[in-house]
């Protein structure tokens, strides 16, 4: 059978509004019980930037090797610092009432979230942006380069391009009664 206790530990690990865990870092001091030489200072300088991920390269061994003598003055052996990270269970010795209490708060933020995402759904809501083109341009009518009007040449294809570069999404294309214009009607949603 599983453990009650550790599955709801897992649900509540999985949310994202409660913390359940914090950590804690310690610098500490630890000796390698080597000699301080020039040999073992090295070695020791060359594990450090390999345990940091940095090149080995004279100048970033000179600065780890003066880093090391630094904190191993007035000690007989090399001295280096680590970091200790804790990663402590803040739920660890809570009760069963209390991870249900957690998982409640869970549960109610779970559903908040739906409930947002759903009414977004449901309630679209929309801006709109009109443009009148008086004549369908395509790509074999653009006039060659340097010819007068090549700058201001803009086909449908590049149009409707740029508006959806911009969020926009081409709703409709009327044509007006009387005239040769068309309408793009473009739209893109309210983000509120």
């Amino acid at each position: 059978m599983a453990d009650l206790k550790k599955l709801m530990l897992d649900e509540i690990r999985k949310n994202t509004h409660i913390q359940s865990s914090y950590i804690d870092e310690t610098e500490e001091l630890i000796d390698t019980g080597l000699e301080k030489n020039d040999d073992n200072l090295t070695a020791v300088a060359l594990a450090y930037l390999d345990e940091k991920g940095y090149r080995r390269r004279v100048d970033n061994l000179e600065i780890a090797k003066q880093k090391i003598l630094e904190t191993s003055e007035g000690y007989d052996t090399i001295i280096v610092k680590k970091n200790r990270i804790v990663e402590t269970n803040i739920f660890e010795k809570a009760s069963v009432n209390e991870l249900r209490d957690a998982l409640e708060v869970c549960l109610v933020n779970t559903a908040s979230s739906i409930h947002t995402k759903l009414d977004r759904l449901t309630n679209k809501q929309y801006e709109y942006k009109v443009e009148f083109v008086d004549s369908f341009k395509i790509e074999s009518d653009r006039p060659r380069q340097g010819h007068l009007g090549a700058e201001e040449f803009e086909t449908l294809e590049e149009k409707i391009n740029k508006y959806a570069h911009a969020g926009w999404e081409l709703d409709k294309m009327h044509t007006e009664p009387k005239g040769t214009r068309v309408f793009l009607i473009f739209r893109r949603e309210k983000m509120s």
